[in-house]
């Protein structure tokens, strides 16, 4: 019967299409949600917890692999944003209203969500907070990496592409190294022990202090690590022979992290909108000590991320020929928790491109479980039902629904 419904689906979509309708059908079709989120599980056939179709899919099998080094330029372009009551985006250190009601349309296996929708229609930039427990205080694994690394940016008076990071006879590119952590490409040095490295260059409580002042969010913890040790543990960041930002005294190993790496939805994505609208915001709104040079290797290290939800989401809904200077910016977060039994995917993400003329921007964060018993079939479950969500919250951005 599957198949009969198919081929009468195929024929309708063939209809469609004659009529230049054939987007419109797709966007309609995508509105089954469990059959999306039927067909991508077909796809994680032969995936595991070890390797999955989407966490796992990479830049290299992205269609908009050759547009990531343009992605600074295109974030240039001001988008549009026309929802009434939307209210300017907030300062640093002031917490937005967030309509915690707004996403009870997403799927119970996205324990937490926080979006937020960015632009203007004239005047001054604004934003949409829409949140699922936002505020909740939980581990989001390895997409908490992009915080330390963006307070180093910040900290550093210098140019980040000519910066090295020295220590133990290593000197190491900047931005390599970034780009490391973001596709877990080992060609310096795992992904955790990198990210770990960039701790280094705070203490505990003044790099959780930051986080706080800059989200306004006083609830959150991020005085952990993340599983193993720094790839040096007393790092220097020079430029040119001159040291610019050298490690603090405080021991940065495993066994003496004095606590966890629980933020909140709306942490994250609160720091991926100020990255990704830099260019737009006041400076009352900005990344404190943040330049534009200095970020725009970051952004471009970000669209590089091994995660690819918007990407198969777009292929999905039928647009990925039809939108124009995408930008996908994204840090991906995954793990077993042992003491909630139960395995855990995190997406952070930004995404912004233009369709039928409008250019559409948003950020968001979703924290995903699943708890089987079966670690492989607990991944490949919610990697698939992470990228129908997606999938979902895209439709809603596009046909003007997510408000």
């Amino acid at each position: 019967m599957e198949n009969i419904n198919d081929k009468i689906l195929n024929i309708v979509a063939e209809f469609f299409a004659s009529f230049g309708q054939k987007e419109a059908f797709t966007l309609l079709l995508a509105m089954d949600r469990e059959k999306v989120y039927d067909d991508f599980l077909k796809a994680e056939a032969g995936f595991n917890s070890y390797k999955l179709a989407f966490l796992d899919k990479g830049i290299k099998n992205s269609p908009y692999q050759n547009q990531v080094e343009n992605y600074p330029e295109h974030l240039t372009m001001l988008p549009s944003l026309a929802i009434p009551g939307a209210k300017t985006f907030p300062n640093v250190g002031e917490l937005p209203d967030i309509d915690e009601q707004a996403l009870s349309f997403i799927h119970p296996d996205i324990k937490e969500a926080c979006i937020c929708l960015v632009g203007t229609a004239g005047g001054p930039f604004k934003s949409r907070w829409l949140g699922r427990n936002s505020l909740d205080k939980c581990q989001y694994w390895s997409s908490t990496k992009i915080i330390a690394i963006l307070n180093v940016i910040c900290s550093i008076n210098g140019d980040i592409n000519k910066c090295k990071i020295c220590g133990d006879g290593n000197f190491l590119d900047f931005n390599e190294v970034v780009e490391d952590i973001f596709t877990y490409g080992n060609k310096i040095g795992s992904s955790n022990a990198l990210a770990a490295m960039f701790k280094c260059f705070q203490i505990y409580v003044d790099l959780e202090s930051w986080l706080k002042e800059i989200t306004g969010n006083n609830h959150t913890e991020f005085q952990g690590l993340y599983g193993e040790e720094p790839f040096i543990f007393s790092p220097q960041i020079t430029q040119d022979d001159r040291v610019l930002l050298s490690a603090v005294s405080e021991s940065k190993k495993r066994v003496e992290q004095p606590g966890e790496n629980t933020v909140a939805t709306y942490d994250l994505t609160r720091i991926m909108s100020m990255v990704s609208c830099y260019y737009h915001l006041p400076e009352s709104a900005k990344l404190p000590g943040m330049s534009w040079e200095n970020l725009q290797p970051f952004i471009r290290n970000a669209g590089k991320d091994t995660a690819r939800y918007v990407d198969v989401a777009l292929e999905k809904l039928g647009i990925q020929d039809s939108i124009k200077y995408p930008v996908i910016l994204s840090k991906l977060g995954f793990g077993y928790s042992s003491s909630r039994k139960r395995t855990e995917l995190t997406y952070t993400c930004f995404t912004q491109f233009e369709y039928q003329q409008k250019i559409r921007s948003m950020a968001m964060t979703l924290r995903a479980a699943r708890a089987l018993g079966d670690f492989d079939r607990e991944a490949v479950e919610i990697d698939a039902r992470m990228a129908a969500e997606v999938t979902e919250i895209l439709r809603r951005l596009v046909t003007d629904e997510l408000e």
